[in-house]
Order: structure tokens, then C-alpha cells, then sequence
């Protein structure tokens, strides 16, 4: 019978041991599974019932994990080791070397052996990749066939961002051209405090309806973050620039070349709601020496994800404003309203 219930009681220890790592909080609760990592105050845990939890740090209790994990404490002194949490709130981290006493409040990072700190993700450089297409037709009184794209290839580091872009707009209605315009640029920033950045960028295109065979914008400044979170992204910036356009020979009246130096100013905004993220960029480029010739294209979209990840559909429209377009017979504003399939990935 004795052996029975010892076999009984390891069987039973066993099981509480094996059941994964718990976190308590301080009203009680209790979330067991795996504790990926903790970083800025949080706490992500993953579970079989809820997925991956993030946990606000000053509300645990006590925690306990199953495996060693790697524990950075306020100070910068790091251990590995199984952490056994307390009625009192402290910790105890068990070591090769020892037994090392901390509590919840004083871990500054925690993360996973064979994974990156927190700090280290942050430090790393990585691409990201957003594609979106359209295609649009229409038959009966009227004929068209359209196609919509653009790219964004992004690498973000910790103190800089270098982008490279393409967007186009191509439709024919009852065999004639009605859109037929392509940009590309790159796009760089470096941040020199926690709000300041100086930048350079530079832009080519063309728009056959407008008759510019070529445009070039080239520009460099500062800019200043207004704010930055996970939810929320707003940028404004100003600078100098040049500006060259070029202009085809059948426009009626001809256009002369465009060479002058520009002003540059732009606005960057991102905003992640609960259903959705809005996108808002704004780019006004007037000549220095007339303040009336100028270039504005803001574009806003909202992209509402979809059940596959990765994909999303984005809502939005774009405006191009070039103030001399009446120069050669053309409308200053061309608008465009689009819903595009998104891809992002890393």
C-alpha cells in the first residue's frame, strides 16, 4: 500500500511539474504554458486554449517555468536557468553557478535558450515586403480594361529605415488611354534622437495622359516623429530638393523643361486599429524660386485584413496635383479610387 500511494504521489508530482509554466497575477489568476518572452514590461505567454497572451508585468504575482529560460535583471546582469516563483513575490533562479534571488518587478528581459533577446531583435536588421494589385474591366456602353500595382520593399533597423517603392496605373477606355503612369523611388531616414531624423529620398516617373515623359524629384532634410508605438506611426518632414521634368513634343501647347531647385515637405502616417490599418502619405514639392509651380500626390488607404494570413484588401484613393499641367492643355488633378488585393511578408 505504501508503495502505491508513493507511486501515486510521483506519478501526481509529475504531472503538476510537466504541466508547463504558470504565471500567477496578483488577483489570482492563473495562466499556464510557455513563456516566450518578456520586454518592455509584458509578458507573452503562449497556451493551448488562447493562443499567444500578453500580460502587463505589473500585474504578476509570481512565475515558474518548466525549462531554463535566459533572465536579464534591472542592472544589466543575465542568467539561465528554471525560475521557481514565491508566496512573497520573489524569484529564484537556479544556475549552474547557483541559486540567484530576484523578483518580478527587477526582470528587465526574459527569453527563450536558442532565441534572440528582445534587444537583440531590435538591433537586427529586417526586410519587409508589401505587393498590392488590381485588375478592373467593364463592358457594354463602354469598354475598359484596367490594372493597378504597387511594391514597398522596407529594411527597418533600430536607428534607420531605407525604402524602395514602385507604384503604376495603367486603363483604356474604348481603345484610347484615360491612365498611364509609373513611379519609382528609394528613400532613406536615419533617426538622431528618440524624435529627430534627417532623411534623402529621391523619385522618377512619367505620366503619358499629362504628357510628362519624365519627372525626377531628389530631396534631403530633417524630420521629426511626432509619435511611434506599436499603433501608432506619425512623421513629418522638410528639406530641400531639385526637381526635373521633362515633356513630350506633341503636347499642345509644347511645355518647356523643368529645372529648378524645390522645397520639399511630406507627412507619413500609420494607424493600427482594431479592424483595420490606416495608411496616409503626403509628398508637396513646389519650385523655390515660383512657390505656385508645384508637385502634391498624397495617397490613403485602409487595409482590412483577411481570414489567410498575409492578405489583406485595401480601400483607398489617390490623388496627383501637378499646378502646371494647364501649361500643355491638361487638367491640374488626376484621382484615382482603387480596392487592391495586399500581400505583406518578411
Amino acid at each position: 500500500m505504501n508503495k502505491l500511494l508513493a507511486s501515486i504521489a510521483a506519478l501526481a508530482l509529475f504531472a503538476v511539474s510537466s504541466i508547463g509554466d504558470v504565471i500567477v497575477t496578483k488577483s489570482g489568476s492563473k495562466i499556464v504554458g510557455k513563456i516566450q518572452e518578456i520586454d518592455c514590461g509584458k509578458i507573452k505567454i503562449s497556451t493551448d486554449f488562447a493562443g499567444d497572451i500578453v500580460v502587463d508585468q505589473t500585474q504578476v504575482e509570481q512565475m515558474t517555468t518548466d525549462d531554463p529560460i535566459f533572465v536579464s535583471i534591472e542592472g544589466g546582469a543575465s542568467f539561465s536557468g528554471k525560475i521557481t516563483g514565491s508566496d512573497d513575490g520573489s524569484l529564484k533562479v537556479t544556475t549552474e553557478e547557483g541559486r540567484m534571488t530576484t523578483s518580478v518587478s527587477n526582470v528587465k528581459e526574459s527569453w527563450q535558450i536558442g532565441s534572440m533577446s528582445p534587444t537583440e531583435k531590435k538591433m537586427r536588421r529586417s526586410w519587409a515586403y508589401l505587393a498590392a494589385f488590381d485588375l478592373a474591366g467593364k463592358s457594354g456602353n463602354k469598354s475598359s480594361t484596367g490594372f493597378g500595382m504597387s511594391f514597398r520593399a522596407t529594411l527597418n533597423g533600430p536607428d534607420d529605415r531605407l525604402s524602395f517603392f514602385t507604384r503604376a496605373n495603367f486603363e483604356e477606355t474604348d481603345g484610347i488611354k484615360s491612365a498611364d503612369d509609373a513611379r519609382v523611388g528609394v528613400d532613406y531616414s536615419n533617426q538622431i534622437n528618440d524624435e529627430w531624423n534627417w532623411y534623402v529620398s529621391s523619385e522618377l516617373g512619367r505620366d503619358v495622359i499629362k504628357g510628362t515623359d519624365l519627372f525626377v524629384t531628389t530631396a534631403g532634410g530633417f524630420g521629426y516623429t511626432i509619435t511611434k508605438s506599436d499603433s501608432r506611426f506619425l512623421n513629418i518632414r522638410g528639406g530641400v530638393g531639385y526637381r526635373f521634368e521633362e515633356y513630350s513634343d506633341f503636347s499642345t501647347p509644347i511645355r518647356e523643361q523643368l529645372n529648378a531647385a524645390s522645397l520639399d515637405f511630406g507627412l507619413e502616417q500609420k494607424e493600427t486599429l482594431t479592424w483595420g490599418t490606416l495608411v496616409n502619405r503626403i509628398k508637396f514639392t513646389p519650385t523655390i524660386e515660383d512657390f505656385g509651380s508645384f508637385r502634391l500626390y498624397q495617397d490613403t488607404a485602409l487595409d482590412l485584413p483577411l481570414k489567410a494570413d498575409q492578405y489583406s484588401v485595401r480601400l483607398g484613393f489617390a490623388n496627383d496635383y501637378d499646378s502646371d499641367a494647364d501649361l500643355s492643355g491638361k487638367k491640374e488633378l488626376d484621382t484615382t479610387y482603387y480596392i487592391r488585393l495586399v500581400l505583406n511578408w518578411q
